[in-house]
């Protein structure tokens, strides 16, 4: 006969190590397969709406499906996502970086000019997330250009700004190309008045 406290205690074992890995398990998820840690999420916050662990790797896939909608340039479906993840995680700062891009692209994208000027606002807030990136002043120097292509100061500084920090090696070439065409078309006016 077995003896019923090593039952009792076994089953407390392993109800602890599934709870305590679970954590690990949902991190996985988020990485491995967002979505179906998204199909998920109303009953984990059902089950488990405390849970950091939980809350994070939520945070996290909403984060991922985001950024693949960033790269589809579907900056809606990509604003809903960022903003899921920050409801889910106010602390995460990934995806208050994201948000910020996201509306500032979609404002851009409809490119009328106070909305412009209310996208250049959105990736100036995003380059207080994070300093050292380049990206918000590569955007804000795009938003200058497409506000009028004419103050050429504004223009020359923020692509300036977005070249002497970090790029990824996709946006540095494009920078530089967007940057030398700025100064060649500011040289072509600066000759015709002359």
């Amino acid at each position: 006969m077995s003896n019923p406290f090593v039952k009792i205690l076994g089953s407390i074992v392993i109800v602890l190590l599934v709870y305590g890995c679970s954590g690990s398990i949902y991190k996985k998820m988020s990485v491995e397969n967002p979505e179906k840690l998204l199909s998920m999420q109303d009953s984990l916050l059902l089950s488990r709406k405390n849970d950091q662990n939980i809350l994070e790797a939520l945070a996290s896939s909403h984060n991922s499906v985001a950024d693949k909608y960033m790269k589809q340039n579907e900056y809606l479906s990509a604003i809903n996502h960022y903003e899921n993840a920050t409801k889910l995680d106010n602390s995460n700062t990934a995806s208050k970086y994201g948000l910020l891009l996201a509306e500032g692209h979609a404002l851009l994208k409809k490119g009328n000019k106070n909305g412009i000027w209310d996208a250049i606002e959105k990736y100036s807030k995003a380059s207080k997330l994070y300093p050292g990136n380049g990206e918000p002043f590569y955007w804000i120097a795009i938003a200058y250009t497409k506000l009028g292509d004419k103050d050429f100061d504004l223009i020359f500084e923020s692509y300036e700004k977005a070249l002497s920090l970090e790029l990824d090696n996709g946006l540095m070439v494009e920078a530089e190309k967007n940057y030398k065409h700025a100064k060649e078309r500011k040289k072509k006016l600066d000759s015709f008045w002359r």
